[in-house]
Order: structure tokens, then sequence, then C-alpha cells
């Protein structure tokens, strides 16, 4: 159900690229915020680092989301979660998802599944995307295992789990930099209050969920 796949865009020459921490079922939330930064969805792009549904009033509409031209994403947990409990009828994973604000399945057709799952199961591993500052950015949901960008293509299993899962790096503040990209953005991890202006940087990765679900304001990094 996971796999490294590494989603490429090109640079944005038309327009902006905005990246956001999980948005976790708020979208009305993030589409007020877009609206206060100007977001033009002919030209502009949002990357999200995961984790679209659970805990908040609106998942079914963020799922939506990634029927639009302007919007991608990476894998999150939530998302993994999802798919492994309906459509790969796994019971542990279900009853961890139920627990973890997937309970607003059962407000919902199941006629609209399939094409969820469809939607899901293209979501990428990780995003790279070069900035306007000509820097190259990778999103990936919660961590990355490796010490070189590229050797994205080699991750294990068990690696493919972490990039979804880990909070290691996060939690021991390890200042370790990923050689061959310069910044890695990443969801999962609730940043402090200090740190909610612009994310938390530890080496080259940033950290931009400052806990949407909890009452916080999206942390929308302009790349």
């Amino acid at each position: 159900m996971l796999r490294p796949e590494l989603l490429r865009l090109p640079k944005n020459e038309s327009g902006r690229d905005f990246v956001v921490g999980d948005i976790h079922g708020y979208v009305s939330r993030l589409m007020q915020q877009l609206d206060v930064v100007g977001f033009n969805p002919l030209t502009d792009r949002v990357i999200c680092t995961g984790d679209l549904i659970d805990r908040g009033p609106e998942s079914a509409d963020a799922l939506n989301l990634l029927d639009e031209d302007w919007f991608y994403s990476v894998m999150g947990n939530h998302e993994y979660l999802m798919l492994s409990a309906l459509k790969g009828k796994n019971s542990r994973d279900k009853m961890t998802w139920l627990n973890q604000g997937g309970s607003w399945i059962a407000s919902t057709s199941p006629e609209l599944w399939a094409h969820w799952f469809e939607l899901l199961e293209a979501l990428p591993l990780a995003i790279e995307v070069q900035g306007h500052d000509d820097k190259t950015y990778g999103i990936v949901h919660a961590d990355y295992p490796h010490a070189q960008w590229s050797e994205f293509a080699y991750l294990t299993p068990e690696q493919q789990q972490k990039c979804i899962w880990s909070r290691r790096h996060f939690e021991s503040r390890s200042p370790h930099v990923v050689n061959g990209v310069d910044y890695l953005i990443h969801g999962h991890s609730v940043i402090g209050e200090s740190d909610r202006d612009g994310g938390l940087q530890l080496g080259n990765r940033i950290y931009i969920e400052p806990g949407v679900y909890l009452g916080q304001d999206f942390i929308i990094r302009g790349i």
C-alpha cells in the first residue's frame, strides 16, 4: 500500500506555491487563510504534508481537494489507515483509525469510497519541487530516514513506514542535514507556540504542523 514514489513538480513559473501542514478536516479554515494571502487557484498551487482527514468536521471535503488541479499532497498516516482499514480490511488498523478520528466515515455513502480509494492510492510518499528561490524542497509527511535524498527510491518497507509515522528525529531535535536537497518540509509532529510563525527548523528540515485540530491557525509557507 506504501511505495517509494517521488512526485517531481515543475517550477511554478506562472504563480506561487504554498506548503501547508496537516489539514485534518479543516478545509474552510484553510481556504479562509489562503484568501488572506491572495491565493489564486488559476496560477497558484498548494502542497500539503498529508493527513487531510480525521479529527475535523470536513474530512470528505478534504479528500475532494485531491480532485483540484491546484492541490497536491503526500501520503499521511491517516490516509494510510483509511486505505488499510476500508480497502485492505485490516481490523487492527481500522480500530486505530476509528480511535484517531476516522468515525466520520460512518456518515458517508459507501458509493463514494471507490473514488476516494483511487485518489489516496495515487498519493506519492514525497513531493519534490523547485521554489522561486531556486532551492529544491522535498515534502514528506513525518520523517525521512536516509542521509541522502537520492536514496529515496531505495527505501525499504520499514523505512517507508517511518516516512509517515516516525517522530524520532523531531523528538530528539536532531540537527542533522539530509544531503541532496536544500530543505525538507514535514507535518505530523505538532510544534510549540514559539515556532508557529514559520515552523521549527532542525538542520535543513522544517516542521510546519501547528495543530490546526487543536485550534491553531495553519502555517502557510510560500516557497
